[in-house]
């Protein structure tokens, strides 16, 4: 929001919705801040995404018997991909396994989208500093672009698994410490 982005944070349970809109957020103090600026929108309609040219994914991925259930973020893709146009960006943000970006996430876009977007891994990140890997070198480098406006510092990675292993080798070492 500090980089002058119009944002519209959607969400398929109206109470989540409900919830932002009243400015309570895992986000605390930084979303009543959004919400004064007038550059920010909880939904829980779709089709306030039609309008969107860069989409982060930050769906939920709970253990389920020991393996990530990614069920929130295919359905993410799924809602996303109804409104993909070329050239969009997609940044899954989520925690996942390396090549769940160009693996099933991917793939549950292709399924709905024909557009030619680009599609990087960027985990979710508190602070000034920001990790990029795309499925294409071109995919990288708008994500890069994008992550500039509003980050100090921004790591590019070769790839999206080299992004996704980054972030669960940074996590293994927070909870080792």
């Amino acid at each position: 929001m500090a980089a002058g982005h119009t944002v519209a944070g959607f969400d398929h349970d109206p109470e989540v919705v409900a919830k932002l809109r009243a400015g309570r957020s895992p986000l605390g103090d930084a979303l009543t801040a959004m919400h004064e600026t007038g550059r920010y929108h909880a939904t829980d309609d779709p089709d306030w995404l039609a309008g969107c040219t860069v989409y982060l994914i930050a769906a939920p991925v709970p253990l389920r018997r020991g393996r990530p259930d990614l069920s929130l973020v295919l359905t993410a893709a799924d809602t996303v991909a109804g409104h993909l146009r070329d050239h969009d960006l997609v940044a899954l943000e989520s925690w996942v396994t390396p090549g769940t970006t160009r693996g099933l996430f991917q793939d549950a876009l292709a399924a709905r989208s024909s557009a030619r977007y680009h599609l990087a891994f960027s985990p979710e990140r508190h602070g000034r500093a920001k990790l990029v890997g795309g499925v294409d070198r071109r995919s990288t480098l708008a994500a890069t672009a994008f992550y500039r406006t509003m980050y100090d510092v921004v790591v590019a990675c070769a790839t999206a698994e080299e992004a996704e292993s980054a972030n669960l080798a940074a996590a293994s070492e927070r909870r080792s410490a």
